[in-house]
């Protein structure tokens, strides 16, 4: 047995075949560049879109020009239809976000805003604005980002961001090269790459970096403002393929965008509606060929698809999954209660049946074999734990409890729950009548019977406590504890299809918090999972840490990552083959779904976020099995009744 106190938190990188063929892939889409659209779905207000109707030669230069419109008896991309200030445009100051993994090798962020969306529309006074000669900026791009990819065949371009909103570590110009300090480059202007002399194609050299920032997928890139040979407040993005010469970097025409992780619906003359968005991926790429305006839902995380009000008060929200339906399982009054569910292709709810018991403290609930009934194990008002068998109709979603085959246990604190990774069965995680993590394995027959396995593992004193199973390379369950003081430790337990369980390993970390959930999320690094810890540190931060767990129950930490001041983490679900979504109720109290992608490398990053209102508790879930994939929450409005709510669902595997 291994019982090891390791201390020491080092990222362990982890390196697979599939870098080389993400580089191999995207070097040979000489056509088109699959790519996040670089925004996040609270980037804008609600009722705000980000639009593009392509950027004059669509079709042929493939650049976009990217605003942001509201629909009022009319689309204007300004507040009131007032266009005489820049912070009127809905489009300006909206915050942008790296779609892809590579480095910034050419910048600048101190190029002035113009003063109003109407300055310099028409230079030359011949009443054809945004001519050659129309803009006196020494630079067209104003402040800018051109970051290469990865595999160094692309480059991926925005400009006209707003005055010093990109990060100075992002681009850390020397201040040399503003002298006068007017905003601009000093040399401005632009070399040549027909004979090879310069070393950038079309750009000033003053803004090439000395040495490239390397910049990861999630990452804030800047703002949109109003800066160069702009007409009016946008973003100006296009990919183009580059060719290197020794230092002599060329450019060739920009190429089609691919945009994944998106949904688009066409909002030229009317307003957009909840059924219209498509999903956007290399199969689906936006279709631009008669240049109608689009409207763009920026994020993995689709739009609503429906909304069922329970009409009750609930608390302590938990699903269970199955091709069939779900069930929500939650304490409505103190009372427990089941309430099973179906999702449809289109994301419609259909509500089955409803199944209410008496008074408990703490339930949680695991579905123990391949159908789709569960296990509900409760601490009861008594503060003893027990646990009841449901079955559930795969059709009909009919709840029925099944009497005298419960199986009743001794005083607990609180309780959680998983199926067993092995065989028939689940493994829960308690706090004892001591105080103590202890983790007990479970059989669960055909016919619902429950008979404990002997044999069960065994922690510290504990505050909160989370499980989680594994069973592709390590076939165990993975715990989270923290003690007392808020000390977060990690256990690993070998349940092996016999029965029972017994200690792996423990990983004691020197981080505090006051509460932890954990998850397994598949990944696409070898043939294992990543376990992910969700703890709510001390100071009311989000941390998210992944780990990895070897064939012997070995543990190793891979990585960390913050979403902020939340008040609740309530779930997280993984999606793709690397992506999950976590549920909070943040800082202010409201609802919130954040998407994050695992990287190659084992990081962390955040990839999307969707917003709702004030809320007490949340959960989230998937529904996978249907043509088109839906994402499952419940969550308890500001009164304390709860709703179901589907959203549509578009993350990506990688390219």
């Amino acid at each position: 047995m291994r019982d090891q106190e390791k201390y020491v938190m080092t990222p362990k990188p982890i390196t697979t075949a599939l870098t080389l063929a993400l580089a191999t892939s995207l070097a040979s889409a000489a056509s088109a560049y699959p790519l996040k659209f670089p925004a996040r779905g609270n980037s804008v207000d609600s009722g705000v879109y980000l639009a593009t109707g392509g950027h004059g030669g669509y079709g042929t230069t493939w650049a976009l020009d990217v605003g942001a419109v509201k629909y009022d008896n009319g689309w204007s991309g300004y507040v009131n239809g007032d266009n005489s200030a820049n912070e009127n445009a809905y489009v300006f100051g909206v915050p942008l976000y790296a779609p892809i993994d590579g480095e910034v090798i050419t910048c600048w962020r101190t190029a002035p805003d113009k003063p109003d969306p109407n300055t310099d529309y028409d230079i030359d006074g011949d009443g054809v604005p945004g001519e050659p000669g129309d803009d006196k900026s020494p630079i067209a791009a104003g402040n800018h980002l051109q970051i290469r990819t990865t595999d160094g065949d692309y480059i991926f371009y925005v400009a006209h961001l707003q005055f010093d909103s990109i990060p100075p570590e992002l681009c850390p110009l020397p201040a040399s090269r503003d002298s006068d300090g007017d905003g601009w480059p000093d040399q401005t202007g632009k070399d040549n790459c027909d004979g090879l002399t310069g070393k950038w194609d079309g750009y000033p050299e003053d803004t090439l970096l000395p040495t490239p920032v390397p910049v990861k997928s999630g990452d804030f890139l800047g703002r949109i403002g109003h800066s160069g040979a702009s007409t009016g407040p946008h973003l100006h993005m296009h990919v183009k393929p580059i060719a290197m010469d020794g230092s002599v970097i060329c450019e060739t025409d920009s190429i089609e965008i691919e945009f994944v992780e998106t949904w688009a619906q066409e909002c030229d003359s009317a307003n957009v509606t909840s059924a219209g968005w498509d999903r956007l991926n290399v199969e689906n790429p936006l279709n631009a060929g008669s240049n109608p305006r689009h409207c763009f839902l920026p994020d993995g995380i689709g739009p609503q698809r429906d909304h069922f009000d329970l009409s009750t008060p609930a608390t302590d929200l938990s699903f269970e999954t199955h091709s069939s339906g779900d069930v929500l399982v939650y304490r409505s009054s103190g009372n427990l209660r089941l309430r099973a569910f179906a999702v449809d292709d289109e994301g419609e709810l259909t509500i089955q049946d409803v199944q209410n018991e008496g008074s408990v403290l703490d339930a949680a609930v695991a579905r123990p074999r391949s159908g789709r009934d569960v296990v509900v194990s409760i601490r009861g008002s008594n503060g003893k734990l027990k646990h009841i068998p449901y079955s559930i109709d795969d059709s009909t979603g009919a709840i029925d409890r099944e009497y005298g085959k419960e199986l009743s246990e001794g005083t607990i604190g609180q309780v959680e729950s998983t199926r067993s990774p092995t065989h028939y069965g689940f493994v829960v995680a308690i706090e004892d009548g001591a105080g103590n993590l202890k983790v007990i394995d479970y059989d669960v027959s055909s016919s619902l019977t429950i008979s404990r396995n002997s044999g069960s593992g065994s922690g510290g004193a504990v505050s909160d406590i989370a499980i989680t199973g594994l069973s592709t390379d390590y076939d165990g369950v993975f715990t989270a504890e923290l003690s007392p003081t808020g000390n977060l430790t990690v256990r690993t337990f070998d349940a092996p299809a016999s029965g029972g369980v017994s200690a792996a390993d423990t990983y004691g970390t020197f981080l505090f918090g006051q509460s932890v959930d954990v998850y397994t999320i598949p990944t696409l690094f070898g043939t294992n999972e990543v376990v992910l810890t969700a703890l709510i540190t001390n100071t009311g931060d989000l941390r998210l840490d992944t780990w990895i767990v070897a064939a012997n129950g070995d543990i190793t930490w891979i990585e960390s990552a913050s979403a902020g001041a939340v008040s609740t983490h309530a779930g997280a679900v993984g999606l793709t083959a690397h992506d999950f979504v976590s549920v909070v109720r943040d800082g202010g109290g409201d609802f919130r779904m954040i998407g994050w992608t695992i990287g190659t490398d084992g990081s962390i990053r955040r990839t999307a976020t969707r917003e709702g209102g004030a809320i007490t508790d949340a959960v989230v879930n998937v529904r996978r099995d249907n043509a088109s994939d839906h994402i499952v929450a419940a969550r308890v409005d500001s009164s304390g009744d709860v709703h179901l709510f589907t959203y549509g669902e578009n993350f990506a595997p990688y390219y």
